[in-house]
């Protein structure tokens, strides 16, 4: 029986040791084959050929101050059309369809109603900005134990609340206003050609 012990050890340790080699080569070839593929992905993105860049009117984007016009610059309302109002209001003066105070009643309307939704959009951030901060120091002062106490700390709240109320109030005169303008008119000469 002792014989037989280190006859079992000898075959595992030959077995072990023929089998091993082969599974280390194999997993090395593996990894050398991944790493081959890697390299050649690689080179393939290296060697391909970019489509050359058209640039376009519609992909060139040109920041004010960048390039100087001979044309001013003029207000946009957010969602009129991109086209340039200048040269068909001249087209339209040049044709004897309106007339110089016409003309610019429709600027001073123009400008008027960007104004206003300038002065919407500042009242709304101020708004929502006090509703945060009213949000956390409600949330501070209802964290205390003692909250029922704290009448100075219950005045700031209400005096948070009233600044909310009239500024909300103040937002809804901006909108009226802004809605009791007359809508913005466009002569043919000033709709966008599809």
């Amino acid at each position: 029986m002792l014989h037989r012990i280190p006859l079992r050890l000898a075959l595992s340790v030959v077995l072990a040791a023929t089998l091993l080699p082969a599974a280390a080569l194999a997993q090395s070839q593996d990894t050398q084959s991944v790493a081959e593929a890697s390299r050649r992905t690689r080179a393939q993105k290296k060697n391909t050929e970019k489509p050359a860049k058209v640039i376009t009117d519609e992909t060139l984007v040109v920041k004010k101050g960048d390039v100087q016009s001979a044309t001013a610059e003029q207000l946009r309302i957010p969602g009129s059309p991109e086209t340039p109002t200048q040269p068909a209001a001249d087209a339209a003066n040049s044709q004897g369809s309106k007339n110089p105070s016409e003309d610019e009643k429709v600027r001073a309307a123009l400008k008027e109603r960007v104004a206003l939704k300038e002065k919407i959009k500042d009242a709304q951030s101020d708004l929502d900005l006090l509703q945060r901060e009213y949000q956390l120091d409600q949330d501070s002062f209802y964290s205390s134990p003692e909250y029922a106490k704290n009448t100075s700390g219950k005045e700031k709240l209400d005096a948070m609340k009233q600044q909310i109320s009239n500024k909300q109030q103040e937002l809804d005169q901006l909108k009226a206003r802004l809605a009791a303008l007359p809508a913005p008119q466009e002569s043919p000469a000033t709709t966008p050609k599809p």
